[in-house]
C-alpha cells in the first residue's frame, strides 16, 4: 500500500513526531514542546500537533492527503472523554485555519509506548516517570492495564509520589513528629528556601513541581539517609506489585518480555538497580530488555496495525 504514516508521541515534557512509510520506515522527525492538554488546555496543544503533523508531511515530501493515517499518543488522554476534548480541539483549530487533516486517531502515551518496546509483539512496559503505569500485550493481543490511577489515588513509585513522600517526611521533622532527615536541608538548599511553607504556597497555586524533588530523594539515599532509604524502599515494592499482578492478569508465554521506561526506571539510581534486582530474585520467568524502538515510532506500528486489520474485516 502506498502513502504514508504518522506517530506521535505527546509527552509532559516534549512531543516527539515520525513520518513513515508503509513498512514502518522513518522518513522524517520533528520535535515540540509539551503535549499536556490537561496542563496546558487544549486550545495550544491541539495548534501544537497540528503544527507538528504539517512540518513531518513538509519534512517527507508529500502532501497531507497522502497521510493514510496519524496515530497521536497523548499524556493525560487515558479517559474516553479526555480523548475526545483534545480531538475536537484538533479538528477545530484546523478548520478555523482553513487545514487539511488525514485521519486521526488518539491514544495513551503509555499504549504506543507498548508496540514500540515490542514492535507490536507480546510484553509487558512498566513506566515510571512523573506518574506511573503498567500496560501489557499478551499472547493473544489483548491489551491489560495495571495502576495509572493518577497522582491523588495511584502513581505508586513515580516522581511524584516519591517527592510527595519526601516533603510529608520533611514537614513531619519540622513538627517534631517525625525522624531527623537531611531531605530537609537538600530540599531547602535547592530550592533557596528557609521555610517549608514557602513551598507549600508553590504546590497549591500549582508553581511548584512535586516531582522534581525525587532526584533529591535519590540523592539523600547515597548520602545514608535513611528515612529517604524508607521512600524509595516502598517505591520498589509497588513497582513489583504492578508486575506481579500483571503476571496473574494473562498468559504471556514461559518467558515474559518486560520493558523499563520513563525517567525513573531508565536512569540509574537506587530504584532503577534495586527494582531489576528484586525482579531477577523474585520472578526469573521475566525477562529484562530495553525497548526495540521510541514510543513514536510504535504510534506508526499501531497506525499500520489498525489498517491491516480494518483491510481484513
Amino acid at each position: 500500500m502506498s502513502g504514508y504514516l504518522i506517530g506521535i508521541d505527546g509527552g509532559g515534557t516534549k512531543t516527539h513526531g515520525i513520518i513513515a512509510d508503509f513498512n514502518c520506515n522513518a522518513i522524517a522527525e520533528a520535535i515540540g514542546g509539551s503535549a499536556n492538554f490537561q496542563m496546558l488546555g487544549v486550545e495550544p496543544v491541539a495548534k501544537l500537533l497540528v503544527n507538528l503533523i504539517y512540518e513531518l508531511v513538509d519534512k517527507a515530501g508529500c502532501k497531507i492527503s497522502d497521510v493514510k493515517l496519524a496515530v497521536l499518543g497523548l499524556t493525560g488522554a487515558g479517559r474516553e472523554k479526555d480523548r475526545e476534548k483534545i480531538y475536537n480541539g484538533l479538528i477545530n483549530f484546523a478548520k478555523d485555519n482553513n487545514l487539511s487533516l488525514p485521519e486521526i486517531i488518539i491514544e495513551t502515551d503509555a499504549r504506543i509506548a507498548l508496540e514500540g518496546a515490542f514492535m507490536g509483539k507480546a510484553g509487558i512496559i512498566l513506566i515510571a516517570g512523573t506518574g506511573s503505569v503498567m500496560f501489557a500485550k499478551d499472547i493473544d493481543g489483548k491489551i491489560h492495564r495495571v495502576g495509572g490511577w493518577g497522582r491523588f489515588i495511584g502513581d505508586e513509585g513515580s516522581a511524584f509520589v516519591m517527592g510527595r513522600e519526601a516533603l510529608r517526611a520533611v514537614a513531619k521533622y519540622v513538627d517534631g513528629r517525625g525522624e531527623e532527615t537531611i531531605l530537609k536541608s537538600l530540599i531547602f538548599d535547592e530550592f533557596n528556601i528557609t521555610d517549608l511553607m514557602q513551598i507549600v504556597s508553590e504546590i497549591y497555586s500549582g508553581k511548584f513541581d512535586i516531582a522534581k524533588v525525587a532526584p533529591i530523594v535519590m540523592k539523600a539515599v547515597e548520602m545514608g539517609d535513611v528515612v529517604a532509604k524508607k521512600i524509595l524502599d516502598q517505591a520498589c515494592d509497588e513497582l513489583l506489585a504492578h508486575v506481579k499482578a500483571m503476571l496473574n492478569k494473562a498468559k504471556f508465554g514461559e518467558t515474559v518480555k518486560l520493558s523499563l521506561i520513563g525517567g525513573v526506571l531508565q536512569s540509574d539510581n537506587y530504584v532503577s538497580r534495586k527494582l531489576r534486582e528484586m525482579i531477577k530474585v523474585e520472578l526469573p520467568q521475566v525477562d529484562l530488555i530495553e525497548p526495540m524502538a521510541s514510543p513514536a515510532h510504535g504510534a506508526v506500528v499501531y497506525a499500520k496495525n489498525l489498517i491491516k486489520n480494518k483491510s481484513l474485516n
